[in-house]
């Protein structure tokens, strides 16, 4: 896997950056993809993007992404989900997650 042309740059053609994003570990691919979707749903939703807040969102949601991944690959599923739930949880942000998990946290402390 070759990227890189005479003097250092980065290949134009689209085949290498595509067989370049394939050989990524699914783990890192999932990681990647929570960080540009957090990125891109920051920006669009135009609450506030401040660029401190949108690389913070983006940093939580890549790494909430790589502790699913670890959970993924615990519970024996194919590691194509860890892109999926990467995406899925750049999509959702990392604040509805916390509240997804508080909600979830609390339901079980009132069961006790």
């Amino acid at each position: 896997m070759k990227l890189r042309k005479k003097g250092g740059r980065m290949s134009d053609n689209p085949d290498d950056w595509m067989r370049a994003l394939q050989n990524l570990p699914p783990w890192l691919g999932g990681a990647l993809m929570a960080v540009v979707i957090a990125v891109l749903r920051v920006i669009y939703d135009n609450e506030e993007t401040s660029s401190v807040r949108i690389a913070l969102e983006a940093m939580i949601c890549g790494a909430l992404s790589l502790t699913c991944s670890s959970v993924i690959a615990a519970l024996g599923a194919q590691p194509g989900w860890q892109i999926f739930i990467g995406g899925m949880l750049g999509f959702i942000g990392s604040h509805a997650v916390k509240q997804m998990a508080m909600r979830l946290i609390n339901q079980r402390i009132d069961k006790l």
